[in-house]
Formats: C-alpha cells, structure tokens, sequence
C-alpha cells in the first residue's frame, strides 16, 4: 500500500507532465506516432485522464509512493494515451477511404441514382443506429448526429474527390462544434480538444451506419 493519497500521486504526476521534462517526452511522442494533436495537447488529455482515472479509485495507486514511481505512471499513461490516438488516426482514414469508394466521382444520370439511393440508405442507417442507443461520451449526441449528418451532404455533393481528403471533413465537423459550443471556453487547448473529441464521435458513428447497410471496407 502506498504511503501517498490519490491526491499526492495525482499532484506529482501533473507536477511532471507540466515540466519540461514532461514537456520533451511529449513532443517525442507526437513525432514518434505522427499525431495530429501537439505536445501541449497530449499532455492536456494524459492531465484529463489521469484525473479521472484517480478519481475513479477508492484508494491510492500501491506502486506511487515516490516521485520517480509518479513519473513512470505518468509518461506509460501518456504514451499509451499517444497509441490510442494513433490507431484512432488509422480508422478515421479508413472510414475515409471508404466513403470515397463508395461516393461516384462525376454526377451523369446514371450516378446521380446511385448517389440518391445511397445518401437515402446512409441516411436511414444513421437516423437507425442513433434512435437505437448509439452514444459517444466524448461529444455531445446531438452534436456528433449534426456533424454527421453534415459530412454525408457535403461527401455526396462533392464526390470522391472530396471525400479522399480530410482537410475538408475537419472543416465540416469544427464549424459544428464550434456553432454549438459558442458560449464555452475559447482558449485554443479547450477548442482542440473538443473538436478531437468530436471528430472521433463522429468517425464511430459514421462507421457504425456503414456497416448498418453492409458497407465492406476491402
């Protein structure tokens, strides 16, 4: 049993992740798994964590009763929050590839048809695996459903040509979050990290409609 409470091993681990040592082992992390968030933002999410990790607990962690105990707990929790964030890039890119194979590339008659049967599906499967208990608890529901909703429009207006890109799918998503949390904090690391969370609500949902209709990532 550790002689620290959860208050003092929490305490040193944030002591760490904020100095610069912290600081290095996080920008080594973001290169080392090429991650779209920066340094301050991973060390921002491992804080959020690890706080409600703790929090969560009815006693203290048994192997923290020193400083260099705090540390190791701290950069594994970091580099495993690092990992995490990296398989979640990989899937996004799949589900983005995906919706670009699927989406015809020029609108004649023929694939104009194909575009309005499938949006309708998309759409079905979407409004359906919603109503049927479909929850992210990184964003608000109704805004994960709006930002959804939202991409499938602009996916099937534009054509594969968009959807084989992200830069567009981020833009859609932000613009959401950012009308419904108008009223909230507006400091850069809170805005990251909302549309973050966001952004991966929306890519489960995305997905779970996909493979609602049979969609086959090959």
């Amino acid at each position: 049993m550790s002689k620290w409470t959860t208050q003092q091993q929490l305490d040193a681990m944030v002591m760490w992740l904020r100095s610069d040592g912290g600081q290095d082992a996080a920008i080594r992390l973001v290169r080392k798994y090429e991650l779209l968030e920066d340094a301050q933002d991973l060390v921002s999410m491992t804080t959020q964590r690890l706080s409600v990790a703790l929090d969560r607990r009815t006693g203290p962690l048994p192997a923290v009763d020193s400083t260099d105990g705090a540390i190791r707990y701290a950069y594994r929790s970091m580099s495993n929050l690092a990992i995490d964030l990296a398989r979640r890039r990989r899937s996004e890119s799949t589900a983005l590839i995906s919706m670009a194979r699927i989406t015809p590339t020029t609108l004649g008659p023929e694939q104009s048809a194909i575009s309005q049967v499938f949006i309708e599906e998309l759409f079905t499967a979407l409004h359906h695996v919603t109503a049927t208990g479909f929850t992210c608890s990184a964003c608000n529901d109704r805004i994960t459903y709006a930002a959804a909703t939202e991409v499938l429009h602009l996916a099937l207006i534009e054509g594969s040509d968009a959807a084989a890109g992200e830069t567009w799918f981020d833009d859609v998503i932000y613009s959401v979050v950012d009308r419904y949390h108008s009223g909230m904090s507006r400091s850069n690391a809170a805005q990251r990290q909302r549309r973050s969370r966001c952004k991966r609500c929306v890519m489960e949902l995305l997905q779970a409609s996909l493979k609602h209709i049979g969609v086959r990532r090959d």
